[in-house]
């Protein structure tokens, strides 16, 4: 059981964190809103049905098995009122052109996903966040240029990363916040797992990269160094997502309270079975050493749920701003439209709040 969990954790953090499907959480204080219901601030509450007619499925869209085998290992898979259907995709866009097909009623995405859905005026709302405490990208320098120590040395310099990904909102909001713009570095566009090819060969002066390849490259070129991480919010969240005709349905809006409650508690089990979860993914799966798969967890902490909408609305428009502004969407969007918060009493209840 456990290791096609594993497996499946290994396979998602690699093939999703482009689309900022990264779990990095922050902690249950990022809340600041309050409890209640609504599909957007400032709208009229929307009561939660708790009765699940019997013949209700529940299509859920998962990446690679991952919340499957997390309800699995958990053991939170069992005795389910209704019929889960799920159907698995590698990423974000896949999944949401199911979405857009009417295949599915719940999924999850991380922030850039989200973002782009809204531009292309699909109807899917987010219904839950969940965070970690840093992003799951960091800044990487090619061997031996010790004149790039942050994101502020970018400037001038060759940067790899996959353009239209949660790698280029990492860069975005970073050169940003460094008083720089996308036009001040040389983008060299390539796939996640040629980044450290690029740097090692010179095409790049810097690049980000994730983790198992952070470590693998490291290990590799003791000269190089990594030199900056994130702390954004949206880089270190992802979002459970609804279609519009599903929360209009009470039987499917009863189903997905029960799911996310579900989800709650399978990563309350998360983080505290870290021992656990790092021994099993970055030991086993990785092989990084303990001491090191020790320190990134350390660092990046587990999964955990926020209310909606929370501290994210300002972030999040600010990240689509900057997607606007790199021509990556066509026109400004009102991110405050991507939230139903009327599933946020059911997160609290499964937090024991």
């Amino acid at each position: 059981m456990r290791s096609r969990f594993v497996s499946c954790v290994a396979s998602l953090f690699l093939s999703v964190v482009s689309l900022a499907v990264v779990f990095t959480a922050c902690d249950s204080s990022a809340s600041t809103r309050p409890e209640g219901g609504g599909t957007t601030a400032g709208t009229t509450p929307v009561a939660v049905s708790t009765t699940i007619p019997a013949g209700t499925t529940l299509r859920v869209g998962d990446q690679l098995d991952f919340l499957k085998n997390l309800l699995h290992l958990s053991g939170q898979d069992t005795d389910f009122g209704y019929k889960v259907e799920y159907s698995t995709f590698v990423g974000g866009p896949p999944m949401l052109q199911a979405f857009e097909a009417g295949a599915l009623d719940t999924g999850f995405v991380g922030s850039t996903p989200l973002i782009f859905a809204q531009a292309g005026g699909q109807g899917l709302r987010a219904v839950a966040g969940f965070s970690y405490k840093v992003g799951g990208y960091q800044l990487l320098t090619a061997p031996g240029r010790r004149d790039i120590t942050g994101w502020a040395s970018l400037k001038g310099r060759k940067v790899a990363y996959q353009k239209g990904t949660a790698g280029e909102a990492v860069l975005l909001q970073a050169l940003d916040t460094a008083g720089l713009k996308l036009s001040d570095v040389t983008t060299v566009d390539i796939a996640q797992t040629q980044v450290a090819t690029a740097l090692q060969g010179g095409s790049a002066d810097a690049g980000l990269s994730v983790e198992p390849l952070t470590s693998a490259y490291l290990a590799k070129n003791p000269t190089a160094a990594e030199v900056g991480t994130t702390t954004e919010l949206p880089d270190r969240s992802s979002f459970v997502i609804a279609s519009e005709s599903a929360l209009k349905s009470s039987a499917k809006t009863a189903a997905e309270a029960d799911y996310l409650t579900r989800l709650v508690k399978a990563f309350a089990y998360l983080g505290s079975h870290q021992g656990v979860y790092a021994d099993a993914v970055y030991v086993k799966q990785y092989g990084l050493t303990p001491a090191r798969a020790n320190a990134i967890l350390a660092k990046t902490g587990t999964p955990a749920f926020f209310q909606l909408p929370g501290d994210i609305v300002p972030a999040q428009q600010r990240l689509a701003d900057l997607f606007q502004g790199a021509g990556e969407i066509p026109a400004k969007v009102d991110v405050a439209e991507e939230f139903d918060s009327r599933f946020n009493q059911v997160i609290a209840r499964a937090q024991g709040q």
